[in-house]
Order: structure tokens, then C-alpha cells, then sequence
């Protein structure tokens, strides 16, 4: 066990869950996210761990890893409850170096749970089980370009094992892990101008709903980003598009006040590049430091209502 102290009643962990596509930046965002929020206060739960078979058995049942039918939902709904009561939960990991099960996983409840993976709300009963559901939506060309780069030169394949795999799995990923935008509170969608254009150029677009919505209105950081950043409303929903062009500067200062005591210069938008080094993409920090903001935001709202519950 990791040691980290159950939280007291009133205090529940606040569920956070990050997800998207296999691609799509979970990881990224994730670290940065936990990076800002303080790594001592947040238990990560992998997603992929309620699989329910091996790589080479999905191969010769001739399933994806994105069909719900390969996962175990019922677990996985069972451990987000006890997590979301502040007991710790306990799976076999997932090895993604060979497509198998190591040993036996602990994740103790801490102030805030990430969760991330692919099929994280499939449904409203899983949808539930999260105070801010966050999914993560580059357009296609992105998407296809960002799990070449990784599943080559970080995990191993070959470009042909990885363009196999993509041309699989498109229509399982439009079936199953697309609809779970609609779902979320906060959806980020990367863009590009060209589909040729460089990582440089990637603008985002944030849609948030709901509580989401109603605490970043509230925030004031239309008028810090006015230059940058434009802010519509779309019914109930607020859209926010993060221009390229936003400087580094004006990230790390936002990030440096929302969160004094864990910021460090450059940890935020790190990412691997075209050559395979480790780059900047200020959208994507602009994204990881609204999320570690929300985060922060709703858990304080929450805690009132919770305490009571707990209570109970």
C-alpha cells in the first residue's frame, strides 16, 4: 500500500476523469493536471486496468480495446463507488509493453482521484460517478499523427503494426468513445488550420456545461485572455477558443497564481514533437491549468453537500 491517509469524513476524494481516444493526450493532460493540483494529493485510477482480457485474446476474439464488451464495467462502476467514499480499491494493472496483466494494483482514495481511459462514461449510470467528466477530442488528422508518434516511439510498434491498428478501430471509436463527449462537462478539441500544418499551429476549442460552465463565467479570465481567447455562449454552454498565437507567459502566470506553491516554469503543454522531443503546446497547458482550476473550484463547492452525506 502507498500510505496515504484515508481522507476524513466531509472530505471526500473528488472523482476527476479524463477521458478520449487512444491518442488523444490522457496521459499528457493528466500529468499536468496533477502536476499543478500536487502530486502527494492526487491517486490515479487506470482505466484500462478493467480489461477483461489480454491483448493477444482481444486479437483472436477479433475485438478492439474499445468495445464496451471487453471491459468490465460492473467492476469498475464497484471501485469508483468506494473511491468516491474514501476506500481504496484493488485490480490487477494492465502492462501496455506486452498487452497483459502484472500484479495487483492499490489505488488508495486521496482528495482527488483521477481516472483515466478510454471508456471512462459510457453510459449516465458510470457518467455519475464523476464530479468533473473532462473528454479529450483532437480532430482525426491530429489524432492519427499524435498515436503514430507515441505508439512508435514510445511503446514499440512499427508504423505499419500502428496504421493497422487505426484503420480497426475507427469505427469501434466512433460507436463507442465519441458519444461519451456529449457526457462530459468539459470537452477539448484540438485543431488545425491545414491537415498538413505543424504541432505549432494546434488551437483548441473548450466547450464546458453545466457547473463547469457556471465556474469558469465566474473566474475572470475572459478579461486576462481577451486577446487570445474568445468566449461565446452556445446555448446553455460555454465555448472557449484558445488561439495559437497565446503566449507561454500569460499560461505560466495564470498558473503560477491559481496554484503558488506546486507551479514550476515549463512543466505545463510539455509534449512530444515531430522529431521526438519534448516540446511546448500553450493550448494544451491553457487546458491543463482550467482543468487543475475547475477541479479545485467544484471540489470546494461540493465539500458542504458532501459532508452532509457523509454524515448521513
Amino acid at each position: 500500500m502507498s500510505g496515504v491517509p484515508y481522507p476524513e469524513p466531509g472530505h471526500l476524494p473528488f472523482l476527476l476523469g479524463i477521458v478520449g481516444d487512444s491518442g488523444s493526450g490522457k496521459s499528457t493532460v493528466a500529468a499536468g493536471v496533477a502536476s499543478l493540483i500536487g502530486p502527494d494529493r492526487v491517486s490515479t485510477l487506470e482505466l484500462d486496468d478493467y480489461h477483461r482480457h489480454t491483448r493477444a485474446e482481444r486479437t483472436e476474439l477479433g475485438v478492439t480495446a474499445l468495445n464496451p464488451s471487453v471491459h468490465n464495467f460492473p467492476l469498475m462502476q464497484e471501485h469508483l463507488q468506494l473511491l468516491a467514499r474514501g476506500r481504496p480499491a484493488r485490480s490487477r494493472a494492465y502492462d501496455h509493453s506486452n498487452g497483459t496483466f502484472g500484479s495487483m494494483r492499490i489505488v488508495e482514495p486521496n482528495e482527488v482521484v483521477l481516472v483515466r481511459g478510454l471508456l471512462g462514461f459510457p453510459n449516465d449510470e458510470l457518467r455519475a460517478a464523476y464530479d468533473l467528466a473532462v473528454f479529450l477530442q483532437p480532430e482525426p488528422e491530429l489524432l492519427f499523427r499524435w498515436k503514430l508518434r507515441r505508439d512508435v516511439k514510445t511503446r514499440g510498434y512499427s508504423e505499419a503494426e500502428v496504421l493497422k491498428y487505426i484503420a480497426k478501430h475507427l469505427l469501434d471509436s466512433k460507436e463507442y468513445v465519441l458519444p461519451q463527449a456529449e457526457r462530459a462537462d468539459l470537452v477539448v478539441r484540438y485543431e488545425i488550420p491545414e491537415w498538413d500544418a505543424p504541432d505549432s499551429e494546434v488551437h483548441a476549442t473548450l466547450t464546458l456545461r453545466r457547473n463547469a460552465a457556471e465556474a469558469v463565467r465566474s473566474n475572470g479570465i475572459a478579461h486576462r485572455f481577451a486577446d487570445h481567447v474568445s468566449f461565446e455562449a452556445s446555448g446553455e454552454a460555454l465555448v472557449l477558443k484558445v488561439d495559437a498565437s497565446l503566449p507561454a507567459e500569460m499560461v505560466d502566470a495564470w498558473a503560477a497564481e491559481r496554484f503558488p506553491d506546486t507551479f514550476t516554469p515549463h512543466q505545463l503543454g510539455s509534449f512530444m514533437d515531430e522529431d521526438g522531443n519534448d516540446s511546448r503546446l500553450v493550448p494544451l497547458a491553457f487546458a491543463q491549468v482550467l482543468i487543475a482550476d475547475l477541479t479545485q473550484k467544484l471540489r470546494r463547492r461540493a465539500a458542504a453537500p458532501r459532508e452532509i452525506t457523509a454524515a448521513a
